[in-house]
């Protein structure tokens, strides 16, 4: 179970596309989708996210002394061993504890056909969820519980498809007369909807069912939707979800000459019924942080609240029946 702090109080980091990327010139590697990767990083890409900042962003997470770290996908740039096996080691401060860490896929992490059957996703980064099939519950207390969703898979394209059969046992889990948890936070690494100003660029490599998915998060009551893969910083309620606040941690190490995608990580409290989400940013020679988002009441009591550590176990079963 994760920390929780006196009076309650949970401090969780959420992270995301943190891209660890390599060369990779065996033409064995090459013969899929990764060329297409390969090519990209070759013309510039590999520019655009400074590996060399990785251990300062460690060593400001933990100086922040979390609760939980929740990464939300795309650790990884071509689902190459190398990059897994770099990024495990660069996060090992963070990762010290897993039952204090979730980590979930995102696009890249699944990026060809071999890197899904041969689960090297799993092999490094599958101790850091529940064991079994997505989607799950994770609970943190006895309030707050995380879902896990995997709306990933091995495409030419970036866009991402959350399996109907998943879709199905997330509304197992999260329907029903018993309670939810009082703070349920999504993670997934596909946004359903982005603000405006990141609309257009999310339209190529969405999730191609999203809309089926937002029916069934309208139906979950208030939660937070962490996600990632546009690569940028917001804390927003979309209009057609007006019991969601939605947040993207951005891409830490992501290179920003334009000023406008400040490369950083998300700092979320929660604290009763409120959400504060600060964003930690990286200027260029400091860091600076910047409010997103506080909401006092955004958790609204339920009438008939259930301890999450047995209604979570109760609701897997009837799942699994």
């Amino acid at each position: 179970m994760t920390r929780v702090r006196n009076g309650g109080g949970v401090r969780i980091i959420h992270l995301s596309d943190i891209h660890v990327w390599r060369y990779a010139f065996n033409p064995l590697r090459l013969l899929n989708k990764r060329a297409v990767g390969m090519f990209s990083l070759l013309a510039g890409r590999a520019g655009r996210f400074r590996l060399e900042r990785l251990h300062e962003v460690v060593t400001r997470v933990v100086g922040l002394a979390p609760d939980h770290v929740l990464i939300t996908g795309d650790l990884s740039t071509t689902a190459l061993a190398d990059e897994f096996r770099e990024a495990r080691s660069a996060l090992a401060e963070l990762l010290l504890d897993s039952t204090r860490v979730t980590v979930i896929p995102g696009n890249h992490d699944r990026y060809t056909t071999g890197s899904v059957r041969y689960r090297l996703f799993e092999e490094w980064f599958g101790m850091f969820s529940p064991p079994g099939p997505y989607p799950w519950l994770r609970p943190l207390d006895d309030e707050t519980a995380i879902l896990g969703l995997d709306a990933t898979r091995s495409h030419l394209s970036a866009r991402g498809y959350l399996p109907t059969e998943q879709l199905d046992r997330a509304r197992a889990l999260t329907g029903g007369s018993t309670a939810l948890p009082k703070r349920l936070i999504v993670a997934c690494h596909y946004p359903v909807v982005a603000p405006a100003p990141y609309a257009v660029e999310l339209e190529p490599k969405r999730m191609t069912n999203a809309v089926e998915v937002s029916d069934w998060l309208a139906t979950i009551g208030r939660h937070l939707y962490c996600c990632g893969h546009v690569h940028a910083a917001w804390a927003f309620v979309p209009e057609a979800l007006p019991d969601q606040l939605c947040l993207n941690a951005g891409a830490p190490l992501l290179r920003d000459p334009t000023g406008h995608r400040p490369p950083g990580f998300l700092q979320i409290e929660l604290e009763g019924n409120e959400v504060t989400t600060i964003h930690h940013a990286w200027t260029g020679h400091e860091w600076s942080t910047r409010l997103l988002s506080q909401t006092p009441d955004f958790f609204r009591a339920q009438l008939h609240p259930t301890p999450v550590q047995d209604d979570l176990c109760n609701r897997l079963r009837r799942a699994e029946s």
